[in-house]
């Protein structure tokens, strides 16, 4: 009796596919494995070039000690490796690359190049691989390191090739992976081009806070406070931001161990609890961490990416990582530091002036950033003139002054001339379906600047003020966000914040989402921009601040920014700091001005957040609390 055998021996290039898949998810992988090689050969200089967001073209150039052609055949074979050759060499890994798998599988996905010359050869040699298949080796003249050159990625993977992001997103997650080989290395000097302009350029420094200050900006770098311990085998060195320095994700977040970035849950949990109580618990601090143990102590052998780690000692990691940042916290004076302009020599009034509006008229006068043109991304050029993102026929609605702005989205609402309205529409979440209107203000009080308690005819409901505005103002946004962009008010002076090249592409491809929001931003410099137009429901929000969220935002983001959600998550953001804060006392009439909008909206259970904004108890529920039942 015969049976069909349903298990079969899978072809060898199917099987480097599955295996090169879990390495090379998108270009960023590529430069990643190929920066760690360069960094693992001891290099003083790596160049590295992007075309299309690396999906047509990664080139990465190093002065590092090079390879023969017998080592330079041997390295895009599988598994094979200079850093180790026993079983025990894997729990004493001082290396970045270990495993041999790199070059195999990116030229498993694309077609690789790659030269190299050691320093006492007289010449290269180079070789050509396409599919795993190697196609020629030959001499070729070179300087001494090595350049590998990887074209077309995924040309042999359509389905993983179509979803890959644009190019601006994809050249943001090659960024991302500069700032983490380039951050624990400043002794390194590191060159980023894209689409034949340069975008990074960082010599070598002698600290890393010189590198944190080059590679972000001089403004973080003087704020940072820096940590240096040692203890119980721990060498921890960290720059961290004080609270009011905080920001909306948990990107600015950066730890490494022996060099390697990494992202470990121990050391995630031991930098919230150092910053619990200093900030709001949805912020998120800037830390740079460097730790610094014996690789024995470290398995990093755990994650093909190599990103996640296991430790012999989690609890020792943990409390000397909470012990330095809590002690530095509860030694330093963190009170934030009133924000004013930089101090002038003495001269007079009338000259003040004058240089003030011509400072605004010349700011005024630079071209917005405009969205990247079709097959181009990185930061805006900044000598050329680029046409206004305004739609045809459209132009902006003029600002409203602060009494027209406050009875817009504060004020009662507006009478209609149609005939009266039915009953208000049911209201979502565990609110009744039909919901009664709230009394007035002799019926209703605020406590403790933050709740607002009110006599309804079957009990009393408590609203928190915040909650509750925050979505009638997101309501709001989001209706007439759809009718054109938002009112905007023009600064007399623009506010300029430093931006790296990722948040300068994110602002050119984001452009014409920015005008939508009512944000007008120029270039200022070769490593700065300025916010010339900010949204007028803003008015008293600060700038900087916004702006830094708003990047955040953005970089969260792994699709285009016009999509419904990310419009969303933007209005959120706004609608919460505009929206009354607590503490804040409100007067009788904006307590009623709030309660009669909240009949005009929907979901007004919660706000855009999911928080909910009220709570009701019925007279049956009071009974039963005081026994009357």
């Amino acid at each position: 009796m015969t049976t069909d055998c349903r298990i079969r021996v899978l072809p060898d290039l199917l099987i480097r596919k599955i295996a090169a898949g879990e390495i090379v998810e998108r270009p960023a992988s590529v430069v990643k494995e190929l920066l760690e090689n360069a960094v693992d050969a001891g290099a003083h200089r790596i160049a590295i070039t992007a075309e299309d967001g690396g999906k047509q073209l990664i080139r990465v150039t190093d002065d590092g000690s090079g390879m023969s052609p017998e080592e330079l055949r041997l390295a895009v074979a599988r598994h094979a490796t200079s850093k180790i050759a026993a079983e025990e060499d894997l729990y004493s890994i001082a290396t970045m690359g270990f495993r041999g798998e790199a070059l195999a599988s990116i030229s498993a996905v694309s077609k690789l190049r790659a030269i190299s010359r050691r320093p006492e050869a007289t010449e290269g040699h180079e070789v050509r691989v396409a599919a795993e298949q190697l196609e020629m080796t030959q001499a070729a003249g070179c300087p001494v390191g090595t350049t590998v050159e990887v074209r077309d990625l995924f040309f042999n993977v359509p389905a993983r090739r179509k979803f890959l992001r644009g190019s601006p997103t994809e050249m943001g997650h090659i960024n991302e992976q500069l700032a983490r080989v380039a951050l624990s290395h400043p002794e390194i000097a590191f060159e980023l081009t894209n689409n034949r302009r340069v975008t990074q350029r960082l010599p070598s420094c002698q600290t890393r806070l010189e590198r944190i200050a080059k590679f972000y900006s001089p403004e973080l770098a003087s704020a940072l406070l820096h940590i240096q311990r040692n203890e119980r085998g721990v060498d921890l060195e960290a720059y961290v931001a004080p609270p009011n320095q905080s920001r909306a994700t948990a990107q600015w977040q950066y730890v490494f161990v022996n060099c390697r970035y990494i992202r470990d849950r121990y050391i995630q949990h031991a930098i919230k609890e150092a910053y619990r109580g200093l900030m709001e618990p949805n912020r998120h601090g800037v830390v740079f961490l460097f730790l610094t143990v014996d690789p024995q102590s470290v398995d990093v052998n755990v994650h093909p990416t190599k990103i996640e780690v296991r430790w012999a000692d989690s609890h020792l990691i943990h409390s000397q990582v909470l012990s330095a940042l809590r002690e530095t916290f509860q030694r330093c004076d963190l009170t934030p530091a009133l924000r004013t302009q930089r101090s002038r020599e003495p001269i007079s009034d009338e000259e003040q002036d004058r240089m003030r509006h011509e400072m605004a008229a010349a700011l005024r006068s630079t071209t917005p950033i405009q969205p990247a043109r079709h097959g181009e991304s990185g930061p805006p050029a900044l000598s050329q003139p680029v046409r206004s993102t305004a739609p045809a026929g459209r132009s902006s609605p003029p600002a409203m002054d602060p009494a027209q702005m406050w009875q817009s989205l504060y004020g009662p609402p507006e009478s209609r001339p149609t005939a009266p309205q039915g009953p208000p529409q049911p209201a979502a979440g565990p609110l009744p379906a039909e919901p009664q209107r709230l009394p007035s203000r002799s019926r209703a009080i605020q406590m403790h600047n933050l709740y607002l308690v009110a006599e309804t005819d079957d009990g009393i409901v408590i609203v928190d003020q915040h909650a509750l505005h925050e979505r009638v103002l997101y309501e709001q946004l989001r209706r007439r966000i759809t009718d054109g962009p938002l009112e905007s008010q023009r600064l007399l002076l623009p506010e300029t914040l430093n931006v790296t090249a990722q948040q300068a592409a994110l602002l050119e491809s984001n452009a014409e989402l920015l005008a939508q929001l009512g944000v007008e931003v120029t270039p200022f410099g070769t490593d700065a921009v300025a916010v010339q137009s900010f949204p007028a429901l803003l008015k008293d929000t600060d700038v900087i601040s916004f702006m830094r969220d708003l990047l955040d935002q953005l970089a969260q983001q792994a699709g285009p920014a016009n999509t419904d959600a990310v419009v969303n998550d933007i209005l959120s953001m706004m609608a919460c700091k505009a929206a009354v804060k607590a503490g804040d006392p409100l007067t009788p009439e904006e307590i009623d001005a709030l309660f009669e909008r909240r009949d005009l909206i929907e979901k007004s259970s919660s706000c855009p957040h999911g928080r909910p904004t009220m709570l009701r108890l019925t007279k049956a529920d009071l009974d039963r609390q005081f026994k009357r039942t």
